[in-house]
């Protein structure tokens, strides 16, 4: 080895020691009951461009080819997450290339919806395992694919540690990187924002007899200020996955851990109500400069936690093979120190701002917060397949069973001294000394569900039927005593008819539900603290699917409805109940793959017409619901000049919303993304040059969910420079 290339190693070297090692494991497509041989780069199944693979996750379905799963469904690839997985902001911008997926987060949560539906991090899987993710800034380095199939689907998932949001939006499931057959030795440096540094070590190795042991470890190192006035954020992480394939099985092990701590980058505002009534507000006040800084002195949220994912398939005979998925997830959030509800309220047409209003169990100040999350996760099963004649039948048999506990304490800080202006910022929340807050018990929940799902083939046609019985059971606590406790259970049938007239077409129809926890009410309610039963969701799809020549068309219409808890005013005071319901139609389009020789396309589109069905008194039936664009759509577009250059640039376009019952109208956006991809060698050594920006015009933007907006994050520049040694 010459000297450069041995002070490259060192530098390596040097950069995992400096994560501290933090160490986390990644595992292989879990939830899948086929034995796989090892997955190599050059994948077979991911079409021209690399952006999109034809092969992915889809629970108890296990591993498949998209035309063979009767959902719509999109895999996004590596190469997808490292060309749009903008450091500060990355799987916000890696979800949005799905046409069924809309964005709304921030730098400090994943927040986004399916569908219409809103979702987040603790919304989604990791290896085919719930609750592993938390709410914030979520890691995606670790991840080979993230498989998404969009609708609601108990019976494919098993049953769902819910904590904020539900899963009804669809399953969105992050497959960790495994070893492959050549040795990889990575590292990653990237610039981004006014001066956010990350550093990233990729090493993976296969060894023993046949390969049959493959280890792969991913680490993170990153600080410095985003593109956005005054925010920092500071991360390490590290993630381990260590699999072997025998003779009759196969096991994954993935872990990890990650500390995250972000100061500054508030993003998320409201009107005040009254001020509407009043108006004081008589417009939606034109989105400011997305750069501009909102944290006060002392905003921090810190989370530090580890993740543990085993998958495990054993043969049982020539048909049958059995399988264990378990997981946990133990997360500190340490600090949350931020206006009431993570949100600031704009009080008049001036922009004047307060951290929140009174009124709905906020006291216009701020709270700190702390608090200790722990999930578990486990599910074993048998999957068999019989023939009989021209029939061929696959059925898989699953139980599974989860708990979370959550231990926190809110203490509220009244300050009187709350300023801003959403044009100037300087926000001033006056003394800055927070108190220390201690942890008591305030929530547990555990679940238990059974799964059948039998798929029958014959010919050109298969048909899937599928069941799922769930119960769940959940105590709300006060002061670390319990308050209220509550089970419930519900059967989710799931259905689905494919016909395919040739390899290239399939043509489906599938009918699929959901089962959440029940909701603990509020304490602005007078039956708070009851718990209210579990809402279900249900899906009607059609599809058609179209694979010829590198090019994968797919185009659905769906129907989804959803048990929503609504306000009802009484004689004695206002009561949550669940009278409500909201509705989701749709069409979705998507097309991936070669365009023409040197390009290649990522596109979609979704018309959603999301409205009330069932309000208090009908007040708000047949209306838009609140914060949801009828249009929405990803353009994306890759050329190829020569085998070392690669041009990418992206559009992404969102249509116009209304908020506070159709009070105001948000305005519809559309945003560029441009990059340039060199590959070269130093001294024989392979590098990837990269340059990306994101938001290139710097357009300042509102983003609606629900009756909440949220600020755009301004032009991002993102350098980076990628080694295999």
């Amino acid at each position: 080895m010459n000297r450069k290339k041995k002070f490259l190693t060192a530098a390596v070297l040097c950069a995992l020691a400096s994560t501290g090692f933090v160490m986390q494991v990644s595992a292989e497509e879990t939830m899948t009951h086929d034995l796989d041989e090892v997955v190599v780069e050059a994948d077979k199944d991911t079409l021209p461009g690399g952006y999109i693979s034809t092969k992915g996750t889809s629970g108890l379905l296990g591993s498949n080819n998209v035309m063979d799963v009767p959902f719509t469904q999109m895999n996004l690839t590596a190469k997808n997450i490292e060309d749009y997985g903008d450091p500060t902001l990355a799987l916000d911008n890696i979800l949005r290339n799905n046409p069924g997926v809309r964005g709304g987060g921030t730098t400090l949560h994943n927040d986004f919806s399916i569908r219409g539906i809103t979702v987040n991090g603790t919304s989604t899987y990791v290896n085919g395992i719930p609750g592993l993710m938390t709410q914030f800034n979520a890691p995606t380095y670790f991840a080979e694919r993230i498989d998404i199939t969009t609708g609601p689907n108990s019976t494919l998932t098993g049953t769902m540690p819910t904590y904020e949001n539900s899963f009804a939006g669809g399953i969105v499931n992050f497959v960790s990187k495994k070893a492959t057959d050549a040795p990889i030795t990575r590292y990653k440096q990237t610039f981004s924002g006014k001066g956010h540094f990350g550093e990233y070590l990729d090493i993976g190795r296969r060894f023993g007899k046949n390969n049959e042991w493959g280890v792969r470890i991913n680490t993170e190192l990153q600080n410095g200020e985003t593109s956005i006035s005054g925010e920092k954020i500071n991360a390490q992480g590290i993630y381990a996955n260590i699999d072997h394939i025998g003779k009759n099985s196969k096991t994954n092990l993935l872990a990890g851990y990650r500390h995250l701590d972000i100061k500054g980058g508030a993003r998320w505002f409201a009107l005040y109500p009254s001020a509407i009534k009043s108006g004081a507000i008589s417009k939606l006040p034109d989105a400011p400069d997305s750069s501009t800084d909102y944290g006060f002195e002392g905003m921090e949220k810190e989370s530090k936690g580890y993740i543990l994912a085993l998958n495990h398939e054993q043969n049982l005979s020539k048909d049958w093979k059995a399988f264990l998925n378990a997981g946990l997830n133990d997360n500190d959030l340490d600090k949350n120190i931020c206006g009431t509800s993570s949100r600031y309220t704009i009080i008049n047409d001036a922009g004047d701002l307060k951290l929140d209003w009174p009124g709905s169990g906020a006291y216009g100040g701020v709270f700190t917060t702390k608090n200790h999350t722990k999930t578990q996760f486990a599910q074993i099963g048998v999957t068999g397949n019989s023939k009989f004649g021209n029939f061929e039948n696959t059925v898989t048999l699953a139980a599974d069973k989860s708990w979370r506990s959550i231990r926190s304490k809110t203490q509220r800080v009244n300050f009187g001294l709350i300023s801003g202006n959403l044009y100037e910022g300087n926000v001033s929340v006056g003394n800055n000394t927070f108190p220390s807050v201690d942890e008591a018990l305030s929530s547990k929940s555990s679940y238990w569900g059974a799964s059948i799902v039998d798929t029958l083939n014959y010919g050109k046609a298969s048909l899937m039927v599928g069941l799922h019985k769930h119960q769940s059971t959940v105590q709300s606590y006060s002061s670390g005593k319990m308050t209220k406790s509550t089970t419930s259970d519900a059967t989710c049938p799931t259905y689905a008819f494919m016909y395919k007239p040739n390899e290239n077409i399939s043509l489906y129809a599938s009918h699929a539900e959901n089962f959440d926890q029940g909701s603990v009410v509020g304490g602005t309610y007078k039956n708070k603290n009851e718990i209210l039963p579990p809402s279900k969701v249900k899906q009607n799809e059609v599809g058609i699917k179209y694979l010829n020549n590198g090019l994968l068309t797919s185009l659905s219409a769906f129907s989804i409805k959803q048990a929503n808890n609504i306000s009802e005013d009484r004689p004695d005071g206002n009561y949550l109940v669940q009278n409500g319901e909201q509705e989701y139609k749709g069409i979705e389009l998507s097309v991936n793959g070669r365009l023409a020789p040197k390009w290649d396309v990522m596109a979609g589109v979704m018309y959603l017409d999301a409205k009330y069905n069932k309000t208090a008194k009908g007040a708000s039936d047949g209306k838009r619901l609140t914060g949801q664009a009828n249009w929405s759509g990803v353009l994306g577009l890759e050329y190829h000049p020569d085998k070392d250059w690669t041009v990418l640039g992206r559009m992404l376009y969102m249509g116009a919303a209304p908020i506070n019952d159709a009070a105001f109208e948000v305005p519809s956006y559309t945003t560029f993304d441009v990059g340039v991809n060199y590959k070269t060698k130093i001294d024989q050594v392979p590098v990837k040059l990269s340059l990306m920006c994101y938001n290139l015009t710097n357009k300042d933007y509102w983003m609606a969910r629900g009756d909440s907006l949220f600020l755009s994050t301004p032009r991002t520049v993102a350098l980076s420079a990628t080694f295999d040694i």
